[in-house]
């Protein structure tokens, strides 16, 4: 298997460079120059009247094709000059060959000196899934998630399985970190298990791997083993 969002997202995971806003409607513009030249989409303008005077592009390319539909990526720098970068946005388009348009799957608005990693998607028979990496300005990374459904992508909820982790740990041990996010090759993720007396650079317990499916298109959690450290 395997900030400021369009579309029907909200804030998958929160930090202090990124805000999060209710979608619009789709949006469909001319796919010619989507990779190379900045699109005014969502909360994007930019010129003499825009929210920007400038935007360049810092890096396009093709993501991947899903049922022939090819989905694209383009970063933008967004400030006073064409040199300047005030803040940094992430644009996803999907295009049908041969056609002239292409439909706006995504956009992200972050805080000057955010990075992007390049989508990440993994496909099976069953599903399709992608997970896009950002890193703060402070070095802090976060992933969001999402799952294809015909032709858009449903946001996931990053985290909210660490919730029910501790049904599944040994009983008087618990885990610490605030954020451990799922890898979408594997659908597993790795967690240190404390005990009450461990310090936070020593966790005894051992190393949890959880393994993850699918429920109602949310990551859930189908089992834990644990392994001596």
């Amino acid at each position: 298997m395997r900030t400021i969002f369009l579309l029907l997202l909200t804030a998958l995971f929160s930090m202090s460079a990124q805000a999060a806003t209710e979608a619009t409607p789709l949006q469909t513009v001319p796919f010619e120059g989507v990779q190379s030249e900045c699109v005014q989409v969502g909360e994007i303008s930019f010129g003499p009247n825009g929210r920007w005077p400038s935007c360049h592009v810092i890096r396009g390319r093709w993501v991947v094709t899903i049922d022939f539909l090819d989905m694209y990526q383009a970063q933008y720098c967004l400030g006073k000059t064409v040199e300047s970068c005030e803040q940094t946005a992430q644009v996803i388009f999907a295009n049908r060959a041969y056609t002239p348009d292409a439909t706006v799957l995504l956009v992200r608005i972050d805080e000057a000196g955010t990075t992007y990693g390049d989508p990440l998607v993994v496909n099976s028979d069953e599903d399709s899934m992608m997970s896009i990496a950002t890193h703060n300005v402070a070095g802090v990374m976060a992933k969001s998630y999402y799952l294809w459904r015909t032709d858009h992508w449903i946001p996931m909820k990053a985290l909210a399985w660490q919730q029910d982790l501790s049904s599944f740990l040994p009983k008087g041990t618990s885990v610490r970190e605030a954020a451990v996010f799922p890898d979408l090759e594997t659908m597993s993720a790795q967690v240190n298990v404390f005990k009450p007396a461990d310090a936070d650079c020593c966790p005894s317990a051992g190393m949890a791997n959880v393994e993850f499916g699918l429920a109602k298109e949310q990551f859930a959690i189908k089992q834990v083993k644990i392994h001596p450290m």
